[in-house]
């Protein structure tokens, strides 16, 4: 095995010293992208939506942001079989997740001239991507939003391109 095909640990002040051999977005494609950013963060949800449509993500007129109901509709949509195995998986995760938060405490300590801590506390919104289209990942849904909602997130939002009944019945399960 040649030394350039190991793996090995970069730390940060060596990324700048070999230029763009591992920088982590290519110049070339952040140049095509950068239009489609731009357009989003000036044009917002609307903005999202006309490339969504453009790129076939979308049909014209369809929402963007499924309602509960439609989760509700894919999970049920299922064969029994897949729905026992989403919601064993689920219940699964939420009990992991419950006993690592219990692991998880908050920390104060006296140090020479005061205190030095930290505290554990969930963000108030978590956004949680799940792949689509030919390869949907339900796990990555189950995984992230049940942890989020465990730690005690007050809104969870999932995002996924093209999301198969599967994932979007994860996220009803989430």
């Amino acid at each position: 095995m040649s030394e350039s095909s190991k793996l090995r640990r970069v730390l940060p002040s060596e990324v700048s010293k070999h230029g763009s051999k591992l920088d982590p977005v290519d110049k070339e494609i952040l140049l095509k992208v950068q239009p489609i950013v731009d357009q989003v963060r000036q044009g917002g949800d609307k903005a999202l939506v006309e490339l969504a449509v453009k790129f076939g993500d979308l049909k014209v007129g369809e929402s963007h942001v499924l309602p509960v109901s439609e989760l509700e509709k894919a999970f049920n949509s299922l064969n029994l079989e897949q729905r026992e195995v989403l919601q064993r998986t689920a219940d699964r995760v939420r009990l992991f997740a419950e006993q690592q938060k219990k692991t998880l405490k908050e920390l104060t300590t006296t140090l020479h001239g005061g205190l030095a801590g930290h505290t554990v506390e969930p963000v108030e919104k978590a956004g949680c991507y799940a792949p689509g289209g030919r390869y949907p990942l339900p796990s990555s849904v189950l995984m992230t939003a049940i942890s989020a909602r465990v730690a005690g997130v007050k809104e969870v939002w999932v995002a996924s391109p093209k999301p198969s009944n599967v994932t979007l019945a994860a996220a009803y399960v989430a």
